[in-house]
């Protein structure tokens, strides 16, 4: 049996939608941290930057539907999707480094407090 287009498109679309979601929860917490000027006091600050990293990250994922085809596209969409796979691994980087942040912080909180 062969797979037709529709079934392998069907889970990316599902995967871009809750991405799109996540974008959506981390733009409203973002905008709630500025709104409400928590940004002040460190943890919220480091709370903070986990969320940016978490909104760079997804929004990086929902831009891979875009290139659910790439291989039957132009060069430039295989430039651009090259980019993309680029911009994720070090969006991934990056939200490690700030969890590690965060870990490292409240490991020294704990210890020195």
């Amino acid at each position: 049996m062969n797979a037709s287009s529709g079934d392998n498109l069907s889970p990316k679309i599902v995967f871009c939608a809750l991405n799109s979601v996540s974008v959506l929860v981390c733009a409203l917490a973002a905008i709630l941290v500025f709104g409400l000027k928590l940004y002040g006091k460190i943890v919220y600050r480091l709370s903070l930057y986990q969320v940016l990293a978490a909104l760079a990250f997804s929004t990086v994922e929902t831009l891979q539907i875009l290139f659910v085809e790439y291989d039957q596209l132009s060069e430039a969409y295989r430039r651009l999707c090259t980019a993309i796979g680029l911009l994720e691994v070090y969006t991934e980087w990056v939200k490690l480094l700030f969890t590690m942040w965060v870990t490292f912080h409240l490991f020294c909180f704990a210890v020195l407090h």
